[in-house]
């Protein structure tokens, strides 16, 4: 995993993506980080004015997404509700601004607003414990864009399976009616990805 923070005109920024350390990703990476995007292109949609939501709302919609992903995918939670933690343990994202993390109660509980920046980062990370399916064992895998509520609607998160963690994440501009994602340069597709890493598209996943 990349994560990625350079300041511009005094603002703070928060990337991060993840990439196959052989430069492509195996077919169980592929899977899990094709699962976790499909939720993260999803709550970035989330992030307007006009959801009304809150970072807490958002992330209680990344929990019910990812356990419908992982369950698609063939896992089970039998042991309830601390199962997903296990897999899932950090919050979906944060507010960004002059500090890295703008960030606190009061602020993750408040409804979006049009002109903030937020990050939507979901993770999965896999121990090797016998109720995960063993394929998926030791991959671990964060998605993070930082978002502003802005006018037109992008995804684009960021996978590094280094050490078999894929993670990735954006920074999303709120707009009033359709997110802004601020990192849409940076490649989040498996394609993409493994093109960058590879020499390609001309880019680095570094």
């Amino acid at each position: 995993m990349q994560p990625t923070n350079v300041p511009h005109s005094g603002y703070a920024s928060d990337i991060t993506r993840t990439f196959p350390a052989n430069g492509s990703f195996s077919p169980e990476q592929a899977t899990l980080y094709n699962a976790l995007l499909s939720v993260q292109k999803h709550l970035i949609t989330l992030c307007t004015e006009a959801s009304g939501m809150s970072i807490l709302q958002i992330h209680r919609e990344s929990c019910t997404m990812l356990r419908r992903e992982l369950e698609r995918i063939g896992f089970n939670f039998p042991l309830g509700a601390g199962t997903l933690d296990t897999l899932y343990p950090h919050l979906v994202g944060h507010p960004v601004g002059i500090d890295l993390h703008e960030s606190n109660q009061s602020e993750r509980d408040a409804r979006l607003k049009e002109g903030m920046v937020v990050t939507i980062e979901p993770g999965v990370y896999v121990p090797p414990f016998s109720e995960f399916p063993r394929a998926f064992h030791n991959i671990g895998i964060r998605i993070e864009v930082s978002s502003l509520q802005g006018s037109e609607s992008y995804a684009h998160p960021c996978v590094e399976p280094s050490r078999n963690r894929p993670p990735f994440q954006d920074e999303v501009l709120v707009g009033k009616n359709h997110p802004i994602v601020l990192s849409v340069n940076a490649p989040k597709e498996i394609a993409d990805i493994e093109g960058s890493c590879q020499g390609l598209l001309g880019l680095s996943p570094f």
